[in-house]
């Protein structure tokens, strides 16, 4: 928590806890307590997590980032497949109750799949069977559809339906989670085709009746919104374009700079392929974005980067992952960093098995996995900058505190120890239910922690004491009722013209807070 969050948050709990309240006068009383005794570091300004110290003692910014991941369905989809199936007689026959007219030999259906891709077995996660059937004999008919291919729990998908006379006489909708499909269809030599059989006859309840030429069933089938949970055979020769695209970088939130200029900086590509395929990829057009300013990356290590295929025993996937360090030496990295980004954008391409099928129909696939591209990005906090700010809002409610109105008049002593080699600038603004500016905390010739003693190479020998008074009027008690939230913003003013800045993870700042408050202590 920073040095104001502490003031202004500790401060009235502290206060009304040392006012007591008797049942016979009114005084008015001058009372002195501690109210903030601690010690702050870059970190507490910043967040601890994101900050490493290296064998030196200097801090180093680590953070990880998602640049993008391509899943399952952006390499393969199976798309939705209609089929219609007719079982009709070729002459008027007469049928008998159960009795067998039409029984069609298993037959075939291939799923057009394109791009190369030639499956031969898919796990089906999620997935619709929708069929619409119709009858134009007089009688309801019994007919029995089976997916050999298809099996779950070592029986095949059957689906057994009355279907009364009548077009579209019957539509029903039948759940494929869990099944199985074996693709390489009835002679097992094909790839991306399931087997099938129906039979028809008349219901055993119905009566018997004459089936006159081309009377019968007929039955359209529709595969749809078929999720594999793993997939398995050649995946094809294809390219998949990666679209410009924005993500959010936030290296450090409600961090703002001007004149900021990295010394190094290290910006880590990781690839992770979960896909048992191999891939050729290419980033392009990589872009820095902090607000309006835009700073291109320029470096030739991101193009034809070849990633190897993941591996897998029984359901464990093993991936592969290449790495791409993007460092001062083959990029822009620095300047790319020193930007400051909240966002980065890019573009650019994979391409699917560049060398053809090496894995002899064995590429694979799970639900939910993927290629996925992070970045580890490691700066050094070692810079040249003018200043640089820090700015957090903090929601606050005075308006019930009745104790306010017994203040008369005060102040906040605080009491610093600046232990790093820049001034500290410290300021808050009291903002109403508009967001507009009510008052200030910190007058602007009392407001800087003056920097420590440092040494030719800019490093602190000695922090420096600093002592800065906080009025608390009636005025500020008045505007602080109306306050609905506080801005804190703390400037951190480099001095002119100095070597690198380096921020160490010994420095810190040494706060005091004492109130010095004059109370109308008001009993009866």
């Amino acid at each position: 928590m920073s040095i104001l969050k502490k003031l202004l948050l500790l401060t009235p709990l502290l206060l009304f806890l040392h006012c007591r309240k008797n049942n016979s006068t009114n005084w008015d009383v001058d009372l002195i307590f501690p109210v903030v005794n601690s010690q702050l570091n870059i970190k507490n300004f910043i967040g601890d997590s994101i900050f490493k110290t290296d064998n030196t003692g200097l801090l180093n910014l680590s953070v990880t980032r998602t640049i993008t991941a391509i899943k399952l369905d952006s390499l393969i989809r199976l798309p939705d497949t209609t089929i219609t199936n007719v079982f009709v007689t070729l002459f008027p026959i007469a049928l008998s109750p159960g009795q067998q007219f039409n029984a069609l030999p298993p037959s075939e259906l291939n799923f057009n799949i394109g791009n190369g891709v030639a499956l031969k077995k898919v796990d089906v996660r999620t997935g619709i069977l929708t069929v619409k059937f119709s009858n134009t004999v007089a009688e309801p008919l019994d007919l029995k559809y089976v997916i050999t291919s298809a099996t779950k729990n070592g029986q095949p998908f059957t689906v057994i339906e009355t279907i009364p006379p009548g077009q579209n006489s019957l539509i029903k909708s039948y759940n494929l989670d869990g099944y199985s499909l074996n693709m390489r269809g009835l002679s097992g030599t094909v790839y991306n085709t399931i087997a099938q059989a129906y039979t028809v006859s008349l219901n055993a309840n119905s009566n018997s009746v004459t089936a006159n030429s081309g009377q019968g069933a007929k039955i359209e089938l529709t595969y749809s919104k078929i999720v594999p949970n793993y997939i398995e055979g050649y995946f094809g020769q294809q390219t998949v374009a990666l679209k410009l695209d924005t993500v959010r970088l936030d290296l450090i939130k409600n961090f703002d700079a001007n004149g900021f200029s990295l010394n190094s900086a290290t910006f880590n590509f990781n690839i992770l392929n979960q896909f048992g395929a191999e891939f050729t990829g290419n980033l392009v057009n990589i872009k820095s974005i902090n607000n309006t300013t835009i700073v291109p990356l320029t470096t030739s290590a991101l193009s034809n980067i070849n990633i190897n295929r993941a591996s897998k025993i029984g359901s464990t996937i093993y991936q592969s992952v290449k790495s791409v360090s993007l460092t001062t030496a083959n990029s822009n990295i620095a300047p790319f960093l020193s930007n400051l980004p909240n966002k980065l954008s890019y573009q650019g391409s994979i391409v699917v098995n560049p060398l053809g099928n090496l894995s002899g129909f064995n590429d694979f696939a799970f639900y939910n996995t993927g290629l996925n591209v992070t970045a580890d990005i490691n700066i050094p906090m070692r810079f040249n900058a003018n200043y640089f700010k820090l700015t957090s809002n903090t929601a606050v409610d005075f308006t019930n505190v009745k104790q306010l109105d017994r203040v008369n008049f005060g102040d906040f002593i605080l009491s610093a120890s600046n232990g790093y080699p820049f001034n500290a600038e410290l300021q808050a603004y009291m903002l109403d239910e508009n967001k507009q500016v009510i008052d200030s905390l910190f007058t602007p010739t009392n407001n800087t922690l003056l920097k420590g003693v440092t040494d030719a190479q800019n490093i602190v020998t000695l922090p420096t004491f600093t002592k800065l008074k906080v009025p608390f009027t009636k005025t500020k008690i008045e505007n602080l009722r109306k306050t609905k939230s506080l801005k804190i913003i703390t400037y951190f003013r480099m001095p002119p013209n100095p070597p690198n800045i380096k921020i160490f993870e010994n420095y810190s700042f040494d706060i005091n807070i004492v109130a010095e408050l004059n109370y109308n202590a008001k009993t009866g």
